[in-house]
């Protein structure tokens, strides 16, 4: 597999410090925003396959960050969202789904090397199964 560009959007320092450091030793290309700000104007210039957005973000909601990734970055139209949160109710889970984030981890379930390989297993399973995600509905379409 290629290397894959992933940004880490989260606004606690310790956290993105260690994803960064357990995404870099996989060889994942990896830029860290600490808001959506940030990570609006990084995708200017680095189009990531995949970005981990936390869901619990200062000055903006999980709703309207991923809104705008999805609306404001065309750019965005082929990187895979994971959405990232200590909040696991079905509800959010599913709105998550509902609203563009194509997976979503809970960060109590999992050690930081864990999410890591989560996030390989998925990039890996989308690859070697070709797999295309409808925006709309993230019903699985296979390419033939």
């Amino acid at each position: 597999m290629e290397t894959k560009k992933i940004l880490i959007v989260e606004d606690d320092v310790n956290i993105i410090d260690i994803y960064k450091i357990k995404f870099e030793k996989e060889w994942f290309d990896v830029k860290i925003a600490e808001n959506w700000l940030i990570a609006l104007w990084l995708i200017a210039d680095y189009t990531p396959d995949l970005i981990l957005l936390d869901v619990m973000m200062p000055s903006m909601n999980w709703y309207d960050s991923l809104s705008s990734l999805r609306h404001l970055a065309p750019s965005m139209k082929n990187s895979k969202i994971i959405m990232f949160s200590n909040l696991w109710s079905k509800e959010d889970i599913e709105k998550a789904l509902e609203m563009w984030a194509d997976w979503y981890i809970v960060k109590a379930n999992f050690e930081p090397k864990e999410v890591v390989l989560k996030v390989k297993e998925y990039l890996w399973m989308l690859e070697e199964t070709k797999i295309l995600l409808c925006p709309h509905c993230h019903k699985n379409i296979y390419e033939k």
